[in-house]
């Protein structure tokens, strides 16, 4: 009795130190430090059953040793080990997986430079010195060097090394720096195609969500027959008494038949066993939330149907998305808000209703974890919260991790989506993406497939067109949903009135960007007017137009550089908007319409009003429109007069305009067929 509970008790010991993707989350133990092969030693740690700082970060669950050297991958898995433990003590909360893969990349550097992965050697002057010169020679960015010394931080924070390194002192000898690029802004048109084709999908499934959801659990339910060996009705050529062959192939092929043979419903839906038309429909779905939300992905992949909330105030109706930021605030997620659209709604109903049945299978599969008892009840309880979104991986049966959001694959489908659509880039497109994107010119190009797109380009994409663009407004940029034009042209002001609420945490970072994408525009505009347009118009822009003639004169190019205009716009000096007519207004305060209204003219010109070269481009369009407006209505109706009589007012303002310019014209002369009736 005595000797079975002592082989018990040895087996218990042995077990656990198999080798394994989650054997570094054992404990530190005297057994683990006296093994020379370690349990962990592996090529990739597996974090999906770990508890982390982050719920929903892309391709969160792994962290692969495959591009560390041989020589040195155990002693960075050594020390990566005693980090997670030493980190997890001291917080009480387990490291993340992107936590432990920057501290890989920072040893493995550290390691390349000195040679060695024995790191209290730098501790001496001379070795610390080679190893500065060296890391000098690599000219890491300062990004790079960051990784570098928040690494050598926490070797010193956790004991491995005991002298202080300075990291100033670091970035001082060892930086080199490097042009950063934004995140990319999409030109008009290929956000256009994107969204229309996303809108138009949510279009046509949203009604038949919860049919797909029967469907895919019939599907599930052949899978599971067929590999049980059972005779599947929809198999036409199967035959009675004939032995089923079980190959792992030609169960496969029964399925897919069988499941091709579902009987729906559903236009254009192929049910699939790999859950590929889901991940199809899902990613419009995600694409629709990141474009009229400006989320992060993370964030988005937080949100149900739940998130969604109407917002009344002051008798107004605002439409908004609530979920936990995945940007932690002292490693805690805190809920904020995000104004968006009604459409999100069925974005989200649609991803989450289709994936009822899906749903199910995973929660019988975390059901089964928990009974076995080899996963922490935090991690459960982490998995069952993943299982509250809207976006969970759509592949049943080819999910591997204990990661239930769609969040491995998406960023390579949004990369996919244009090109997907067989859309081809059009001069102007180029034009507009190198205006939008400086430090990316160039990389867009005619005849070649761009792939670049990923879930921060609808963030920052979102910004600038509500800058720029209106987004949705009645003169700027529309989506099509069904026959409705979708409208978000209201979105500063509510986020005005949202801001004074205190129990709200808005997006400040997405703000900022607002902020930024504010600032480049007016960079663009201002230098159009003090630099660029060789006519100015308008009475500010002829007070301007006087002085760049005097700096002419003194044998100036240039009136103002785009620093300084840069300056100006920083510090509240310079305001712009650019209105529908294509003029601009000056003045921040001005309380006018300027010539938004579309059939009244101004009695006196606004005295902020500045037209450039390129805003009477757009006035001779306007003008265009105008006519075509008046001859609709011309047609003798007495109660049309003064509608008539202000659009052709506005249609000769518009030619003083063109003038100025130098933009060939036809003055227009038409009369007003119902005064002429009445005289």
């Amino acid at each position: 009795m005595t000797r079975n509970t002592n082989n018990d008790k040895v087996q218990e010991q042995i077990t656990p130190l198999q080798k394994s993707t989650t054997a570094f989350l054992i404990k530190p133990c005297d057994l683990i430090n006296s093994l020379h092969d370690k349990p962990y030693y592996t090529e990739e740690w597996d974090f999906s059953t770990s508890t982390s700082y982050s719920t929903h970060k892309a391709n969160a669950s792994k962290v692969s040793f495959r591009s560390i050297p041989a020589e040195f991958v155990q002693s960075v898995q050594d020390t990566l080990y005693h980090l997670y433990h030493y980190k997890k003590q001291a917080e009480s909360l387990s490291p993340s997986s992107r936590w432990i893969d920057v501290k890989k990349i920072g040893l493995a550097r550290i390691a390349a430079c000195l040679n060695s992965t024995d790191w209290s050697t730098l501790e001496d002057r001379n070795v610390l010195k080679s190893f500065l010169r060296t890391l000098k020679n690599c000219r890491f960015s300062y990004h790079q060097l960051t990784t570098v010394i928040s690494t050598l931080s926490i070797l010193t924070a956790s004991g491995i090394i005991i002298a202080h390194i300075d990291g100033d002192k670091i970035y001082q000898q060892a930086s080199t720096p490097k042009k950063t690029q934004q995140h990319i802004a999409l030109p008009p048109k290929m956000l256009q195609t994107i969204l229309n084709h996303a809108l138009s999908v949510i279009a046509a499934y949203h009604e038949y969500r919860h049919i797909i959801s029967q469907v895919m659990e019939a599907a599930y339910d052949i899978k599971r027959r067929g590999e049980a060996g059972e005779r599947l009705n929809f198999d036409r050529h199967s035959r009675k008494g004939k032995t089923l062959s079980m190959n792992r192939s030609a169960i496969e092929a029964r399925v897919t038949k069988a499941v091709k043979n579902i009987d729906h419903e559903i236009p254009d839906f192929r049910p699939d066993i790999k859950g590929l038309k889901l991940g199809e429909i899902m990613t419009s779905c995600i694409i629709v939330v990141l474009a009229f939300s400006g989320a992060r992905i993370g964030e988005v992949l937080s949100f149900n149907k739940s998130n969604y909330k109407k917002i009344t105030i002051n008798g107004k109706e605002i439409i908004v998305l609530q979920g936990e930021t995945s940007k932690s605030h002292n490693g805690k997620p805190k809920t904020t808000t995000w104004q968006s659209h009604p459409i999100a709604l069925k974005a989200l109903e649609l991803a989450y209703d289709m994936m009822q049945s899906t749903r199910k299978c995973y929660e019988q599969k975390i059901k089964d974890m928990e009974e076995e008892g080899n996963i922490s009840k935090e991690s459960i309880e982490h998995m069952r919260k993943q299982l509250n979104s809207s976006f969970i991986t759509p592949s049943l049966f080819e999910q591997k991790s204990n990661n239930f959001t769609y969040i491995n694959t998406i960023n390579e489908s949004i990369k996919r989506y244009l090109p997907g659509l067989g859309y081809k880039h059009t001069q102007e497109d180029i034009d507009t993406f190198d205006l939008l994107n400086p430090s990316r010119e160039g990389q867009l190009a005619l005849g070649r497939p761009f792939e670049r797109i990923t879930s921060h380009t609808f963030r920052r994409t979102f910004a600038v067109f509500f800058v720029r663009y209106g987004f949705g407004s009645a003169q700027g940029i529309k989506f099509q949903y069904k026959h409705q034009n979708l409208n978000m042209s209201d979105y500063y002001a509510n986020n005005a009135v949202l801001g004074k609420m205190n129990d709200l945490m808005l997006d400040t970072d997405l703000l900022d960007e607002l902020k930024e994408a504010g600032i480049e525009l007016g960079i663009e505009l201002y230098d159009d007017i003090f630099n660029r347009s060789e006519n100015l118009s308008g009475k500010q822009g002829e007070a301007i137009q006087k002085d760049r003639f005097k700096q002419l004169e003194e044998g100036e190019s240039v009136l103002m550089t785009l620093d300084e205009i840069e300056a100006h716009l920083r510090s509240g000096d310079f305001t712009i908007v650019q209105l529908p007519s294509g003029a601009y207004c000056t003045n921040a305060t001005c309380d006018r319409l300027c010539g938004t209204m579309p059939f009244r003219a101004e009695k006196t010109e606004c005295e902020h009003k500045v037209v450039t070269d390129k805003g009477a481009k757009e006035v001779a369009k306007q003008r265009l429109r105008l006519i075509k407006k008046f001859r609709a209505l011309n047609s003798g109706d007495q109660l049309k007069s003064s509608i008539l009589a202000g659009l052709k007012i506005k249609i000769q303002i518009g030619e003083s305009t063109l003038q100025v310019h130098n933009i060939n014209y036809t003055a227009f002369t038409e009369e007003i067929i119902a005064l002429q009736s009445v005289t």
